[in-house]
């Protein structure tokens, strides 16, 4: 088990122009940064007129790019070390092209069937972690997005971009996505914590309580299977429970109470019902979690985040053994204020909450976790983030 800070916020510009210097001969003429995301609460109602509040850390991932003369596009993946090379006549989706897609992508949504009218080389490189729902994938789109829509003199507005990350999505990629599920990534501001009501199409950026306390995250290791078919089935069960109940989206779920799913018992499936359950009791943890961080109440924060664990757990079944352990060990402690699962389901990582005292203690009780799992969990303490630039 590995206890680390990780780095703290800087500019990417120092950071990334060297690589791309070194690659190209060439200094590059636009770079554009986005933060990691924690989405503390309501990641999984976001996309479905629900709420969600998150906030950035301090990892981004960035992109340099300079013009070329000729029309290839030259893609460069630092921290990976690979490089992919087309030309911008040529943007199609090639599956073995993997994370060069998303640079195909976004100047093939903002210019003609020809493509730009030059080449471009690109380098990316950042240390979100991946594959625990940090918000990798979503920077990297978005970072993307944003700097063809700046090469193509195209608006650059926080709404446009994610409106185009959603519309690359589902015309490159073929899936659907609401685009307020990349608002996290886009709008975040730093020492804020960001209230989305995707309903409402409304956001709000509110000053973080968090003060002197210690934010950990924890990786527990836990090897990573393809997890997108069973959340996509848990949102056919909501959208099925709202059908039963005879609603409308929008405003979807969110115009019931738990008492109306307790009416349809014996109508309604019972995973329905559960799940349906969560739904509707995490999008009122949201608001009640807004009115919290409003009046700096960090003990109220910690209940409403703990009992919405609670709820990933018994209601929409996408917690794990490890991580319900991670969780549970970390409730227990002194100091403690919340702990809670940072990932999709089924895995990637939890979120704590404590004074910084109690940070021993708890890498101390994770040496029990490895001998009775097996996986060694890392852990990293954060700091604040700063929100997506452009320069």
């Amino acid at each position: 088990m590995i206890a680390t800070p990780m780095k703290t916020d800087t500019d990417a510009l120092p950071v990334i122009a060297p690589l791309h210097l070194s690659e190209y001969e060439s200094l590059p003429d636009l770079v554009v940064s986005a933060p990691g995301v924690v989405k503390l609460l309501g990641e999984h109602t976001v996309s479905h007129h629900g709420a969600l509040m998150a906030f950035s850390f301090n990892r981004r991932l960035s992109i340099a790019i300079s013009q070329r003369r000729d029309s290839s596009l030259r893609l460069y993946a630092a921290d990976l070390n690979e490089r992919k090379r087309t030309n911008v006549s040529n943007l199609k989706y090639r599956r073995e092209d993997r994370w060069a897609n998303t640079s195909k992508a976004a100047p093939a949504h903002y210019f003609d069937h020809d493509g730009p009218p030059r080449g471009y080389n690109v380098t990316i490189s950042g240390d979100i972690p991946q594959g625990l729902g940090l918000g990798s994938m979503a920077a990297l789109s978005c970072v993307c997005v944003r700097a063809a829509a700046t090469l193509a003199a195209a608006d650059t507005s926080d709404d446009a971009i994610a409106k185009a990350v959603a519309a690359i999505n589902r015309e490159y990629y073929e899936q659907p996505v609401n685009d307020r599920a990349y608002l996290a990534t886009i709008r975040a501001r730093e020492g804020s914590i960001l209230f989305i009501d995707a309903a409402k199409r409304s956001y709000e950026n509110l000053p973080s309580p968090f003060g002197d306390y210690a934010l950990v995250l924890t990786d527990s290791r836990v090897p990573r299977l393809p997890v997108s078919q069973e959340l996509l089935d848990r949102e056919a069960d909501c959208q099925h429970g709202l059908s039963i109940l005879g609603g409308k989206s929008p405003p979807g779920l969110r115009a019931y109470g738990v008492s109306d799913l307790d009416e349809m018992m014996g109508q309604m499936p019972e995973h329905v019902r559960r799940h349906c359950t969560f739904y509707i009791e995490e999008v009122q943890r949201v608001k009640e979690a807004r009115t919290a961080v409003k009046e700096a109440d960090i003990a109220v924060l910690g209940k409403i985040v703990n009992k919405s664990q609670a709820g990933l757990r018994n209601h929409y079944e996408v917690s794990c053994p490890e991580i319900d352990w991670l969780v549970k060990r970390a409730q227990e402690l002194s100091g403690a204020v919340f702990s809670r699962m940072a990932s999709p389901g089924f895995g990637g990582c939890t979120i704590t909450l404590m004074e910084s005292r109690a940070m021993e203690e708890y890498v101390k009780r994770l040496e029990e976790y490895e001998r009775i799992f097996g996986f060694k969990p890392v852990v990293w303490t954060i700091g604040r983030g700063t929100g997506m630039s452009a320069s």
